[in-house]
């Protein structure tokens, strides 16, 4: 049961990231090779199955890395995991990101759906965690804003590779540049 429940999902996130939230419910269940009505039965409806799907996601590869890496007792070091496995991140789920932009855009995002505020809700209470393990002072907004410039720029501004397809030594030049933007008043 919990098999075809992950296929469902898996398949709606294909067809939420070729058509947003405008796929129908058939386009869904013809991707999940299931009964339209399965779809119903487990999720009620569009906007269920849809909110399922991206919390799915976005919790799975998107909240858990920063709050692990918060821990971290080198302020460098955590700047630089985190910009680095966010940028892999959304340079793997680049199609998805940018439909999540467009239909948050459009306005057609249900409220529990804000990817913006959940990536710096996400990001502000990873930079806090990390400034009070440390002892430290940390304008957090300021941080999360800086840190959420650098991931859009990577998504919407014109790239020859994304992130996750450069070599090492060009992902690490681009994370000692990023880095050192943080750490220059220090």
């Amino acid at each position: 049961m919990k098999d075809k429940t992950e296929q469902i999902i898996q398949s709606a996130l294909q067809a939420f990231i070729r058509k947003g939230f405008q796929a129908t419910t058939q386009e869904v269940a013809n991707e999940a090779k299931v009964a339209e009505v399965t779809l119903f039965r487990k999720f009620g409806n569009k906007q269920r199955l849809f909110i399922t799907v991206i919390k799915s996601v976005l919790e799975k590869n998107f909240q858990s890395h920063i709050l692990e890496q918060a821990k971290t007792n080198d302020t460098e070091e955590f700047l630089r995991s985190i910009i680095d496995n966010r940028l892999d991140v959304l340079s793997r789920n680049r199609s998805l990101v940018k439909m999540l932009i467009a239909e948050n855009l459009m306005g057609n995002l249900p409220p529990e759906i804000n990817l913006p505020d959940m990536i710096f809700t996400s990001l502000t209470h990873g930079i806090e965690q990390h400034a009070q393990q440390n002892d430290i002072t940390i304008d957090s907004n300021h941080w999360a804003r800086q840190l959420s410039g650098i991931f859009l720029s990577h998504l919407i501004l014109p790239t020859d590779k994304p992130y996750n397809e450069l070599p090492e030594e060009e992902k690490e030049a681009l994370l000692n540049k990023y880095v050192s933007t943080f750490l220059i008043n220090e």
